[in-house]
């Protein structure tokens, strides 16, 4: 049997190729839209499962009668949040013929190079944009047995229970009021009011003309009359995500972040040659986990 071949023996257009594709990787993912840091709080974390905890605690003081001891109160553990990492991966064979001919099919590397990136970002878009659609059904469940949106969900300290599911209707001014009514009136543990303030409506593409006549319209949007629209006094922030897959859906966040994308490995891309077959292999990879908390301080509908 004859020695093994080394690459370095022989004149290898890949070295250069596997180069000249890492140069138009890097181009893409720094142009390629990115839609998810909208949608969640970005975190580097080396733990396997992340967890996440608040705590709960009592009303008001009470009076202290004169000589008297004084009520003692406590506080509780929370609802515990978890995530665990998921690796994704993908690889993109190029075969010798392929490299060997690259000089007159520059396109093809090119279009190697805008896939990968694309496969990539995508990942971290789908993942992102599914906590909240899998956040009305079918979805992972909180710590309390509920989804991210649930009528039902509770309090670990005192069982009491709060809402964060609006009513399942067309964005208009009337479901956007009912939405900043409730989140106004919305409480937390030992029915203290948590004092919400509307910041941020997500949208998917039904509500693309909807939203913005909601928030750029001076007068009643849904009427003939002078009244004032009061929605333009919140300053709301208006957000499209064309990863939503119930198009009439909508999501109004406060100022409180109640979503997380922990990356344990942040998208790297390699590549090695599999000698076999003599392909030479373009490597995507990461590692994130998602993540939804603190479900009170944001409001679902799944549309009508």
């Amino acid at each position: 049997m004859s020695g093994v071949m080394n690459t370095t023996q022989f004149p290898d257009i890949s070295l250069i190729i596997t180069k000249n594709l890492k140069v138009i990787i890097t181009a893409i993912m720094k142009t390629f839209p990115s839609e998810y840091p909208a949608l969640v709080e970005k975190f580097k974390t080396d733990l396997k499962i992340e967890k996440r905890m608040g705590y709960e605690g009592e009303g008001a003081a009470t009076i202290k009668p004169e000589g008297e001891t004084s009520d003692q109160k406590r506080i509780w553990e929370g609802n515990i949040e978890s995530a665990t990492q998921t690796t994704y991966s993908v690889e993109l064979p190029i075969t010798w013929e392929q490299r060997h001919f690259v000089s007159k099919n520059a396109a093809f590397m090119n279009q190697v190079g805008q896939f990968a990136a694309r496969s990539m970002k995508l990942i971290k878009e789908y993942d992102c944009a599914n906590i909240i659609n899998l956040g009305f059904s079918g979805g992972p469940t909180g710590y309390d047995g509920e989804q991210y949106f649930s009528a039902s969900h509770t309090w670990r300290s005192d069982s009491s229970t709060y809402d964060n599911l609006l009513n399942p209707v067309d964005l208009g001014r009337d479901a956007v009021e009912d939405a900043f009514i409730e989140m106004a009136q919305a409480k937390m543990e030992s029915n203290i009011p948590l004092s919400l303030i509307p910041k941020v409506i997500n949208i998917a593409y039904s509500n693309i003309f909807t939203l913005p006549e909601l928030l750029k319209t001076i007068k009643d949007p849904e009427s003939a009359n002078n009244t004032h629209n009061v929605i333009r006094d919140y300053n709301i922030q208006s957000n499209l995500n064309h990863y939503f897959t119930d198009g009439s859906a909508y999501i109004v966040d406060s100022e409180s972040k109640t979503r997380g994308l922990y990356t344990a490995q942040p998208i790297k891309f390699s590549s090695y040659m599999d000698n076999p077959t003599d392909n030479l292999i373009e490597k995507g990879m990461t590692s994130h986990a998602t993540m939804f908390y603190n479900q009170a301080k944001s409001f679902g509908s799944a549309g009508s």
